[in-house]
């Protein structure tokens, strides 16, 4: 697909993933328009570039918003969501559901404009949680989410699974050319760092960086997860959007994963704060272990690319330079 010139929007484009994805338009020369209602995205993330973007704040859980930021738009690419770390999931069970109507209004929306081309971005909570309780587990491939009926991991899986399922349904109704991708525990700069609702990698990091002691880390340090870096995941995808157009689903992430112990020990390493880990089994641990098959990745050629020390370095430097609390 040649994004020179086009027209394309990003909803959550000042977002974590939403501004990396914006720099990865710009750079293919697309016309890019971001919209955004900044309640987990900042400005900041996109500053660098606000001279070359068109940036809408808006809240797409109105039906009209969704309609008037697509209007001449060729390629739209939905990130928007309410997302956190595991405790605020587990704690924002109302907020989280207003993903529903956000995905179902941009979906519509493209459909009423006659969108070319749209890009769901779903996620690995979609997959059932009885699939993740071991290390031994295969990788999780694209057709598990259903195979033994649904049971995706909490009300954000069950928000992403039905936006899946309405993407399918826009498909078959009125041949939408659709991509709906998977991303698995992505990482890196610009991720919010906030204790309230941050993931586990700027979590960890930013324990490390004000020294905490006692350096508590939730679970017990068994759970494996396979992190991919952020730049990684904007490659794959706007390859999944040139080269998928039949709302079929596919896994953006790794098979390889590394325990929470693994990662914690390397981020006080990478951080040179010399203590001693103390694991919390009372806090949500979340999955015993997640990791991606990536058949259908590579046969679009697709893979990660960025070790996970070279991307935590990456991240610890942006952290660092940003002095984000």
């Amino acid at each position: 697909m040649n994004f020179d010139g086009k027209k394309v929007l990003v909803t959550g484009g000042a977002g974590f993933i939403g501004s990396h994805l914006v720099d990865g338009l710009l750079r293919k020369n697309a016309d890019v328009r971001v919209v955004d209602d900044l309640s987990r995205g900042s400005l900041d993330n996109i500053m660098h570039c606000e001279n070359k973007i068109e940036f809408i704040r808006g809240d797409l859980m109105e039906p009209k918003i969704a309609e008037s930021v697509l209007d001449g738009v060729q390629t739209c690419f939905h990130l928007a969501a309410v997302v956190g770390g595991v405790g605020f999931m587990n704690s924002h069970p109302s907020e989280i559901l207003r993903s529903v109507s956000i995905n179902y209004n941009v979906v519509d929306a493209c459909w009423k404009k006659n969108v070319d081309k749209l890009l769901y971005t779903s996620s690995a909570c979609t997959y059932p949680v009885d699939l993740q309780t071991a290390a031994e587990i295969s990788p999780l491939k694209e057709e598990d989410v259903l195979a033994n009926g649904a049971k995706p991991d909490g009300d954000y899986g069950w928000t992403k699974l039905l936006g899946e399922v309405q993407c399918q349904a826009y498909h078959r109704a009125y041949g939408m050319k659709i991509a709906i991708v998977r991303p698995f525990n992505p990482y890196g700069p610009r991720e919010s760092f906030d204790p309230r609702d941050s993931h586990v990698i700027p979590s960890l990091i930013r324990k490390a960086v004000l020294r905490e002691i006692p350096f508590v880390v939730w679970g017990d340090g068994s759970q494996e997860r396979a992190f991919e870096y952020v730049e990684d995941l904007v490659e794959g995808l706007i390859l999944a959007s040139e080269k998928k157009v039949d709302a079929d689903p596919i896994n953006l992430g790794s098979s390889t994963p590394v325990t929470i112990r693994e990662l914690a020990e390397l981020v006080l390493r990478l951080t040179g704060h010399k203590t001693p880990i103390t694991w919390d089994t009372s806090k949500p641990r979340g999955v015993r272990s997640r990791k991606a098959d990536m058949s259908k990745a590579l046969s679009i050629g697709w893979k990660p690319r960025t070790p996970l020390k070279e991307g935590l370095k990456k991240t610890l430097k942006w952290y660092l330079e940003s002095k984000r609390n």
